[in-house]
């Protein structure tokens, strides 16, 4: 019995979970306390004990009831999640468990069916692979030339793409995306009135001027989520009005914002925020404004689509854009958890329906600039860190009895981008690898022998940038000159040895990681 001993005195010392991602470890207590019941029985059973036996099989059978409703519990996306951060910064800790939890979601909108099998489904036939990817080729050839658009289809399959680079971004991303997944042919939608749109949207973009949540943003995020659909095998996985509307969703998903965050619109009694109860403020503006625009028939990309096909999409489209709402960052990762927690134990649970996998790619897309190589990246911190800013010289205006958010005079960006990284990007890509990485789990890799993991084209940029970081904070001289920037303007050139020294860190730990393999194969 020298297992049920040791099991014994570590419970007993067991204290509550204060990790960001509780709800799978909870779990995988359950699971051993359910295995170490079983263990229990067996060995009364050994001794003759039958009473304690038909007990302890109570228990048991009780113990995985509860698992197994837990799993369905934790898979509802209308129920409330939680984050807990640790950081040397307690106003950065704030932030990050106000911003990304602790708020309700949007009244539930369940979709129709649920995968009997998502591994089944990536599968698809090969037919339909090619069929794909012969549009996707054929689309090089189309709008490019004759719009005499800046950049072409491939350009924006690239994971290193650039799109401030450009100009009207949105523009030319709407017409090759959407032509590329054949949306335009399908729902026979005039490129006129597609260009009309693109311009229009881009208006709401910069109706007030943010440094961030701006057209640049918009189209980033539309362009991050076509390669993630195309450099995955989710194109199989959804519907062609799914696709669409989460296409659709990328791309106007913060239509008019105001680059002031939902926390700032409530604490002032904003217009917006008394429309909508406080509720989801930004992304019910966001959703209804753009489906105000289309009531122009200038502007209406979607009037040929089938009207009972406009309902379902519009409802998917309002789910997604309400999903973007960062408070919903810790239950969507948390479902998605439990789902993968469960495939990996061989447990019994529901799987996630279509809508939830299509929220995790657009949140992912959302917030994937740490995901990005340097350069890219180091742009956006820069003008999120703007944004910020000014949110922060707004609430010592109006809000006087509230510690800013993020004070440009006192925040410690490399702390922040160190803590944000660790905490809400990480976990979020980290599911989406396993979401898009799900097809290697087909039998005939898994007896191959020369199998290898497939690397995605954030992991490696996302350790970098986390990495950098690290070896930034480790030098107080250049963390103080970056805090004392205003306004914040990192010099790509100067940080160009901090990227070098994690590079070689990076090199030296892949390089580590390989010997331990070749050792562990030998052995």
């Amino acid at each position: 019995m020298n297992k049920l001993n040791h099991v014994d005195s570590s419970s007993s010392d067991a204290k509550p979970e204060s990790s960001s991602m509780t709800t799978v470890n909870i779990l995988s207590r359950l699971r051993i306390a359910t295995e170490q019941v079983r263990y229990i029985q067996s060995s009364l059973a050994d001794n003759g004990l039958s009473d304690q036996v038909d007990m302890l099989d109570k228990v048991g059978k009780e113990l995985d009831g509860i698992l197994f409703n837990l799993g369905g519990i934790f898979s509802d996306d209308t129920r409330q999640s939680e984050i807990n951060i640790t950081s040397h910064d307690g106003q950065i800790s704030k932030w990050l468990e106000q911003t990304f939890s602790s708020k309700p979601q949007h009244p539930p909108n369940r979709a129709a069916a649920r995968f009997e099998s998502i591994k089944a489904v990536i599968q698809a036939s090969s037919f339909v692979n090619a069929l794909q990817k012969q549009v996707r080729q054929n689309a090089k050839e189309r709008l490019t030339t004759v719009l005499d658009l800046p950049v072409d289809i491939c350009k924006l399959n690239l994971w290193s793409f650039n799109m401030m680079e450009y100009d009207e971004p949105l523009v030319f991303s709407t017409l090759l995306i959407f032509d590329a997944h054949d949306i335009i042919s399908r729902y026979r939608i005039d490129i006129e009135t597609l260009k009309n749109f693109g311009r229009a949207l881009t208006d709401g973009y910069q109706k007030y001027r943010a440094p961030y949540h701006n057209d640049f943003h918009g189209a980033d995020v539309l362009q991050t989520t076509h390669c993630l659909l195309i450099k995955s095998s989710l194109m199989n996985v959804f519907t062609q009005t799914e696709i669409a509307a989460l296409l659709f969703s990328a791309a106007i998903h913060d239509y008019e914002h105001p680059g002031l965050n939902n926390g700032y619109l409530v604490k002032t009694k904003n217009d917006l925020a008394l429309i909508y109860n406080d509720f989801s403020v930004l992304e019910n503006h966001h959703a209804s404004s753009i489906f105000k625009l289309l009531r122009d028939k200038r502007h209406n990309i979607w009037s040929n689509m089938d009207k009972n096909e406009y309902r379902t999409f519009r409802s998917l489209v309002i789910s997604l854009v309400l999903a973007t709402d960062m408070a919903n960052h810790a239950s969507l990762v948390e479902r998605m958890s439990t789902y993968f927690f469960f495939k990996e134990t061989n447990s019994t649970t529901a799987l996630p329906d279509s809508k939830t996998l299509l929220q995790t790619l657009l949140h992912a897309a959302d917030i994937s600039n740490a995901t990005k190589p340097w350069p890219i990246y180091v742009q956006a911190v820069e003008k999120i860190m703007e944004e910020f800013f000014i949110q922060g010289d707004l609430e010592k205006l109006y809000c006087e009895d509230d510690k800013p958010t993020f004070d440009r005079n006192s925040t410690d960006i490399v702390q922040l981008q160190m803590s944000f990284i660790t905490h809400i990007v990480n976990p979020i890509f980290d599911v989406l690898s396993k979401i898009v990485q799900i097809d290697s789990l087909d039998r005939k890799q898994k007896e191959s022998s020369s199998a290898t993991t497939t690397i995605l084209p954030w992991q490696y940029d996302l350790q970098l940038n986390l990495e950098t970081w690290k070896q930034v904070a480790k030098s107080g001289d250049v963390q103080k000159l970056i805090i004392d920037k205003k306004p914040l303007k990192l010099d790509f050139i100067y940080l160009q040895e901090y990227v070098e020294k994690a590079e070689g860190i990076l090199k030296r730990h892949s390089q580590h990681d390989l010997l331990l393999t070749c050792t562990f194969t030998s052995s």
